[in-house]
């Protein structure tokens, strides 16, 4: 057997046993840097989230880095994205090929949840200061196309939480692999995530306190509280899609997704996506939570997300494509997402 074909499965093997590690115990709950679930990219949104076999692009980066692989050239996009209850969310990300050498890719994203009033224990109604908390996530990724069946990729991300004088400080990583098999039909598994606690640190959990049985007048002592550290919210995904060629200037991409979440319900999705001479784009999904009854009562209709659906343009400008996609995500207890994204690929 071809020794890569022999990689591919034992890569594949390791990420099923890493899954079934995962599915021994679920874990929903509060995670550290929450802000890393958040999807990126209209294209794939509009998808269900369901197109990690095939995505391709600077959407990968997200989704599955070894997509960024198929880059031609250069690319860049840049998507914004008004969340809910006033938060908003800018995403950047860029990739460049590197010849014989792969892709590398850069990707930056902003949370805001906007300005939050102080309140302390002498003052529950609010001193009046506000504060504006910013979540930062910077990546740097690599991919390369080892055949022309077998992509890999991985991200670096450091993960910035700044509330206050308070912050938080992590690194995550990334792996994804894509494999493009001659019928026409694509896999594709991710890990999502891995890395190590976050912890908040800083001068807000200082506080003076008086020495027991020490003199009335005696100079008091700074105590520092001990913060609790959180685990990131690692994932693991597989999906399969398949590309059909309707006629010359029309095509049809189906994809499907299992997602293991260590900090939330475990979900399956399905897209799929119309496109007319590779211009004008159709797209829809469906998230749907998997096992729920395996969950506590009180969360296990947690999952907020089900249709999604949108629609892009892919203008050809000469050597330049620009490209501008929608996405709307339904949500059950908040006003719906809507994902716009432009992109430029030269």
């Amino acid at each position: 057997m071809n020794r890569k074909v022999i990689l591919l499965l034992t890569m594949i093997w390791a990420l099923l046993a890493v899954q079934v590690v995962f599915a021994s115990a679920p874990k929903v709950g509060t995670s550290a840097a929450p802000e890393l679930m958040i999807p990126m990219g209209a294209r794939n949104v509009a998808m269900g989230g369901a197109n990690v076999a095939s995505v391709a692009g600077i959407e990968a980066l997200y989704w599955n880095p070894a997509g960024l692989s198929s880059i031609r050239g250069n690319e860049a996009s840049f998507s914004y994205v008004p969340y809910f209850a006033d938060m908003n969310i800018s995403y950047f990300g860029a990739g460049v090929r590197m010849g014989k050498w792969g892709h590398l890719g850069l990707s930056l994203q902003l949370f805001s949840v906007g300005d939050i009033d102080v309140t302390t224990i002498e003052a529950p109604e609010g001193t009046g200061e506000t504060i504006k908390p910013s979540f930062m996530t910077i990546g740097v990724s690599y991919a390369r196309q080892f055949t022309d069946r077998i992509r890999f990729g991985t991200n670096m991300k450091v993960v910035s939480e700044n509330i206050g004088n308070m912050r938080a400080t992590g690194i995550a990583f990334d792996f994804g692999l894509q494999y493009i098999t001659p019928w026409k039909v694509a896999f594709g598994v991710t890990l999502r995530n891995l890395g190590g606690e976050m912890r908040y640190d800083g001068t807000s959990i200082e506080f003076n306190s008086s020495i027991p049985w020490a003199d009335p007048g005696a100079t008091s002592r700074t105590t520092k509280l001990d913060m609790a550290a959180f685990e990131l919210p690692t994932s693991m995904t597989m999906g399969i899609s398949y590309g059909y060629k309707l006629n010359d200037m029309q095509a049809l991409n189906i994809s499907g997704l299992y997602s293991n979440n260590s900090y939330a319900v475990d979900n399956l999705s399905a897209g799929a996506e119309y496109a007319f001479k590779d211009m004008v784009f159709l797209r829809g999904g469906y998230a749907l939570p998997l096992y729920p009854e395996d969950y506590p009562e009180d969360i296990k209709d947690d999952s907020q997300f089900g249709l999604a659906f949108g629609a892009g343009v892919h203008i050809p400008l000469g050597n330049t494509k620009v490209m501008i996609d929608y996405a709307y995500r339904d949500m059950k207890l908040f006003d719906a997402n809507q994902y716009f994204s432009i992109g430029f690929s030269f």
